[in-house]
């Protein structure tokens, strides 16, 4: 275990470490404390590193210390913490890859790009006014989605930030019967994130109406009741993209959620966007899930984890 700060290691001391990575959810972030009679106290906007057991985990920067009389609490967050900032930005005809290279540019200079997928489809032109630069990537990335179906993770991995297919991120790894997992919770649910009737909405100025396009399943509303979804349009879509998208958005929401929380033994291969195979024979389980969220806790000797999982596949 090592752990930098200014490139002076403080391994020997830090105790209490966890590491928290989500899905398309705001910056990764890592949590230590260390004695004050051991060491100083550190100034914000310090580097941060932390690696473990060899596996580079941590690249970012010290947001938040917290003292009281016998140790120090510190708060980091990687380069995503900078993507909070509030602008005004006109996305013009182009697809999801092109976009994040202008957000990023504006974010400020300790910004960097690494593996970032090459995407394909164009999207609309959409103003985001005052609008954060996390809040204009993440709508791109949704937009994406239901432009071709294709689920990406951004995410900072060890100082690069990389824009990734979440299919190309499946890991080598069961959660389930006999391995890594010790507990699990379980949910079915249509009360979340499930939708069996659409509207997309677009107002036409020239003519002074509101046109919609509408999208049902007849099959699920007889069994859930009509669950509705609303999506009013301002990017600069046509009738028959409208049309499209409200197929999209039902065939993406149409369905109930699935979410496991699972403690397992600690891997550092995992973060948020990391696809995991799940076979609990018990809840009937046997496919693949994406990571929504994982908090990893570190001692020099023990590594665990806690993970949401969401079914999307």
């Amino acid at each position: 275990m090592m752990l930098l700060v200014n490139n002076e290691d403080i391994s020997d001391v830090a105790t209490n470490l966890k590491y928290k990575s989500e899905w398309n959810n705001g910056a990764g972030v890592l949590t230590f404390e260390y004695p004050t009679y051991q060491t100083k106290m550190y100034p914000n906007g310090s580097t941060v590193t932390f690696q473990y057991n060899g596996a580079n985990i941590f690249y970012g920067f010290l947001f938040k210390t917290a003292q009281d009389k016998k140790k120090y609490k510190c708060t980091c967050y990687d380069q995503l913490r900078y993507f909070k900032s509030s602008n005004s930005i006109m996305r013009p005809v182009c697809t999801l890859t092109e976009f994040l290279n202008t957000v990023a540019y504006s974010v400020g200079d300790r910004i960097r790009l690494g593996k970032v997928d090459s995407t394909v489809v164009k999207l609309g032109k959409y103003l985001f006014d005052n609008k954060t630069h996390l809040d204009m990537i993440y709508q791109s990335i949704k937009d994406n989605l239901v432009a071709n179906g294709y689920w990406y993770a951004l995410r900072d991995n060890f100082g690069a930030l990389d824009l990734r297919d979440i299919v190309d991120l499946r890991l080598p790894i069961i959660i389930g019967d006999g391995s890594l997992g010790t507990d699990f919770d379980y949910e079915k649910s249509i009360d979340d994130d499930t939708f069996n009737y659409i509207k997309v909405a677009k107002d036409d100025k020239d003519k002074g109406v509101r046109n919609t396009y509408v999208s049902m399943d007849s099959s699920t509303i007889g069994k859930w009741g009509r669950l509705m979804y609303y999506d009013k349009v301002s990017a600069d879509l046509n009738d028959s993209q409208l049309a499209t998208r409200s197929r999209q958005l039902l065939q993406l929401k149409n369905r109930e959620t699935q979410t496991l929380r699972v403690e397992c033994i600690g891997d550092t291969r995992v973060f948020g966007g990391s696809g995991i195979k799940v076979m609990i024979a018990e809840a009937g389980l046997n496919l693949w899930a994406v990571v929504n969220s994982v908090t990893h806790e570190f001692t020099k000797n023990k590594h665990t984890m806690n993970l949401e999982l969401k079914f999307v596949w």
